[in-house]
């Protein structure tokens, strides 16, 4: 499990050149848009960005921007189905959450959603996050049994690396928001600040893919000695 997560930081460390372009970008826009929902607006770039995670989680791919092809081995880049099971695995917990919270807190609903969404979508992406890894394998022979069975050890690898991670950088968030309310909105600190918001946020989804990928590996066959590995077995 720890090396999980070492990899994990290494992989984020040897990508910050290209993570920061990508915050920088979507910050960026958002800041020039002015768009009523930031999570439509960045949802898919997001998405998009967490397939190439997977890829490098599962072939050792690394993020750029010219000449991408993929890794020996590895399936073509597609992005159809990754993106149906996101929008599935985030927005139906969300959809769940705003249900039940709104026919029963009245006032405190907002506060209820996040209690009752957050732990859904960890439910959720335990039960059925495997998925994601085995759709950018394009692995034929992966069926949702096998991790459903992994549910429960994916769900603490889950809890004790992104979301303790990701409870440390919500507090953090929280302490430094009261400084940067106080800058205007066209404040170019404040962009920057947004943008350091936003590549620190890439840390936990950085962790649960690799988690995700991990998990996915332990519910394949075990390969006999010197036989075929992942790659191997996935249809190109």
């Amino acid at each position: 499990m720890v090396r999980i997560y070492r990899e994990s930081f290494s992989f984020f460390v040897s990508s910050l050149p290209m993570l920061l372009a990508f915050a920088l970008l979507i910050e960026g826009l958002l800041w020039v848009l002015q768009p009523k929902s930031e999570t439509g607006a960045t949802f898919a770039a997001l998405t998009i960005l967490a397939y190439y995670f997977h890829r490098h989680f599962l072939f050792g791919e690394m993020l750029g921007l010219r000449n991408q092809k993929p890794a020996d081995g590895a399936p073509p880049f597609k992005f159809g189905w990754f993106i149906l099971i996101s929008v599935g695995l985030v927005f139906v917990p969300i959809a769940l959450a705003f249900a039940i919270s709104f026919s029963m807190a009245g006032r405190f609903a907002p506060l209820l959603t996040i209690a009752v969404a957050l732990p859904t979508y960890l439910i959720a992406l335990s039960l059925f996050g495997t998925a994601l890894p085995a759709v950018v394998a394009r692995d034929g022979s992966y069926r949702l049994q096998q991790g459903l069975r992994a549910g429960f050890q994916t769900m603490w690898r889950l809890i004790l690396g992104p979301c303790l991670v990701g409870a440390v950088l919500v507090a953090l968030a929280v302490l430094s928001g009261r400084w940067a309310a106080g800058l205007p909105d066209d404040s170019l600190v404040l962009l920057a600040y947004f943008t350091a918001a936003r590549l620190l946020g890439f840390l936990p989804t950085i962790l649960a893919v690799a988690v995700l990928c991990e998990m996915y590996r332990k519910t394949r066959p075990k390969p006999l000695d010197g036989g075929p590995g992942l790659a191997s077995q996935t249809p190109a």
